[in-house]
């Protein structure tokens, strides 16, 4: 995924027994591009652009891109940019032929693809090139990269050049340093919503949003000059992170919260509307009724889960396992299963549920798919590697 001036990471998961920000444990979550060569990368570029049918630009100052594979999110610097793909700065790209998931955000909105790992290159990067985008966020891409054809800039930010500015710019540094002990010391002591500075009832926009404000001004990549500052920039990008990735999750903010709530350290006043009343009422009944093995009554409980929120891969998946154990509902599974992945098609345990359902069927094609689309994301992924083994044997006995 890609986002203009945008955080890194996203790689944290809820805190254990710790009310508090676990700045120690963050501290391992250090910027991607610390050990790159940057001066290397662009001769990949260099080769590449001979060979690739669409050009490529230069990237704007300040484009990250958040990219996702199996058990990894990450954000890496945008090299250049192009209609059929961009280099990304990391010292540990992955191998060629992997796929990933893409997210950026330029300056006429949000866009998403699918991309393949074209070229590695460790310790400097990797060339991207996009295999899979909606029209309206190719339109959008193509759109920004035809301002070069007018003679427009790339770059998201104006470059100030009046004496004034440069006159104000050590005033500036002096109060962005202020800001930035606070801000760590709120890190260290605080908890996520003061990090973030928004109140618990925050939606998820406004989560995202503040994210992305916070990690704009205080990444080490924006602040290379300000040596002093590097080792508590990367503290508090690394808790910036932290914090998104619990909040921008609906149950790691609702466990985070009750943890809270139990340390008296916050007072949440999070209105639930009835709708997510009923939500987790039913999905309570539904895990009952799934501890028991009573999976016609979990059914009867997850179906109602998927009327409320037909978009959440989650009810779609747990009732496509319901459904699964009951033969005369299998093909209703099926469909439920294919649901899922459309929502979240890089989701392991439902493309491994669902492999698992075609072999009840003896259906070993799709199944094979399946777990070959498994180990696409993760080719380390043991089980599905053995499965996929297993049917082959079976194959060609």
């Amino acid at each position: 995924m890609i986002v203009s001036e945008a955080g890194r990471g996203l790689v944290i998961g809820l805190l254990g027994a710790g009310k508090r920000l676990n700045t120690n444990a963050l501290a391992r979550v250090q910027p991607d591009e610390q050990n790159v060569n940057l001066k290397q990368a662009p001769a990949i570029e260099a080769n590449d652009q001979k060979r690739r049918k669409y050009p490529r630009h230069k990237a704007p100052k300040g484009m990250f891109v958040v990219w996702k594979t199996a058990g990894q999110r990450t954000v890496s610097r945008a090299e250049t940019v192009g209609v059929g793909g961009l280099f990304l700065h990391t010292p540990t790209p992955l191998p060629v032929g992997a796929f990933i998931e893409l997210l950026f955000d330029l300056k006429n909105g949000e866009i998403r693809a699918r991309a393949t790992v074209r070229h590695s290159a460790p310790g400097r990067g990797m060339g991207i090139q996009f295999v899979q985008m909606q029209p309206a966020d190719r339109a959008r891409l193509q759109q920004f990269l035809s301002k070069f054809a007018s003679g427009e800039a790339l770059s998201g930010t104006d470059t100030p050049t009046s004496a004034g500015n440069a006159a104000a710019k050590q005033p500036e540094a002096v109060q962005f340093k202020r800001e930035l002990f606070e801000r760590l010391e709120i890190a260290r002591k605080g908890n996520y919503y003061e990090l973030f500075g928004v109140p618990p009832e925050s939606s998820i926009k406004q989560i995202k949003d503040r994210f992305y404000a916070l990690v704009r001004r205080f990444h080490p990549d924006h602040h290379m000059d300000e040596r002093d500052c590097l080792p508590g920039l990367k503290e508090l990008t690394a808790a910036i992170t932290a914090a998104y990735k619990t909040l921008s999750d609906q149950d790691k903010r609702a466990s985070y919260d009750l943890q809270l709530s139990e340390s008296g350290a916050f007072q949440l006043r999070r209105a639930k509307t009835a709708a997510q009343q009923n939500l987790e009422e039913y999905l309570g009944r539904a895990s009952e009724h799934l501890r028991a093995n009573n999976f016609t009554g979990s059914v009867i409980w997850l179906r109602k889960c998927v009327e409320i929120a037909p978009g959440e891969a989650k009810y779609r998946a747990l009732l496509a396992r319901s459904l699964a154990t009951i033969p005369q509902y299998r093909d209703e599974a099926i469909e439920h299963f294919e649901w899922a992945l459309q929502l979240d098609p890089w989701n392991l345990n439902v493309l491994g549920q669902f492999a698992e359902l075609y072999e009840e069927m003896q259906m070993p094609l799709p199944a094979r798919k399946l777990y070959a689309k498994i180990l696409e994301i993760d080719p380390h992924h043991t089980k599905a590697r053995a499965k996929l083994a297993e049917l082959e044997t079976k194959r060609t006995a």
